[in-house]
């Protein structure tokens, strides 16, 4: 029996499909371009050395947000070498071994090539972002060097909960003087929105992965 050959509208929906296939693979129109970036980021970017302030790295191709399912799974593979490095990368993370960054720190690093943002007290290096933010990297630079977390929420709309998300990837310590920083805007930023942005990024030192993706807080689909 031979294959039935499609016509009409239905020959034309898989033509269509056929040509999406070829052009960008088979699952592209199944993911959007918020978790394709999110991909990109927790899984493929390189973090960056720092000759002067020790700050906390992320190890490349460790997602933070789920490391204790990284530890569970690499104890039952037996993969000691790979707990050694989850393990390590985890007492980093507690509250009293993060790095602690002065503010003047935190204000030399605002150029294309070495960005770090302030956002709620804690800073990120958000260099390696920078080609690839949906916004433009130009957002980020006019940002960097004083508090960023109140035009953090004005700019990211329905993109928001991936972009918290995100935070977590990028930490590297805590600015105890932070409070001194000038406000990229003077508005304030919403309660609802500084609930839940610590939240998620509290749960990177507890290590709650529901928290720390944001899940807990009913913001993934």
């Amino acid at each position: 029996c031979e294959d039935e050959v499609p016509t009409g509208a239905l020959a034309k929906e898989v033509k269509e499909a056929r040509q999406t296939d070829a052009k960008f693979g088979r699952w592209t129109k199944k993911v959007s371009r918020e978790k394709v970036i999110y991909g990109t980021v927790a899984l493929r970017t390189r973090t960056r050395g720092h000759l002067g302030e020790q700050v906390f790295r992320r190890p490349a191709g460790v997602d933070v947000t789920r490391l204790t399912t990284l530890r569970r799974a690499a104890a039952l593979c037996g993969h000691e070498q790979l707990l050694d490095l989850v393990e390590e990368t985890m007492e980093k993370l507690r509250p009293r071994n993060v790095a602690r960054i002065p503010l003047a720190e935190v204000q030399k690093h605002t150029s294309n090539n070495d960005l770090w943002l302030l956002i709620d007290g804690k800073v990120y290096d958000v260099t390696a972002f920078l080609d690839i933010h949906p916004g433009g990297g130009q957002l980020i630079v006019d940002a960097s060097g004083r508090d960023a977390t109140s035009v953090f929420e004005r700019t990211h709309g329905e993109g928001l909960r991936y972009s918290l998300r995100l935070l977590n990837q990028f930490f590297i310590g805590m600015c105890p003087d932070a409070d001194k920083a000038e406000p990229v805007e003077p508005e304030k930023a919403s309660p609802e929105f500084i609930d839940t942005l610590r939240s998620i990024t509290g749960a990177l030192h507890t290590f709650d992965e529901a928290k720390a993706t944001g899940e807990a807080q009913g913001m993934l689909r």
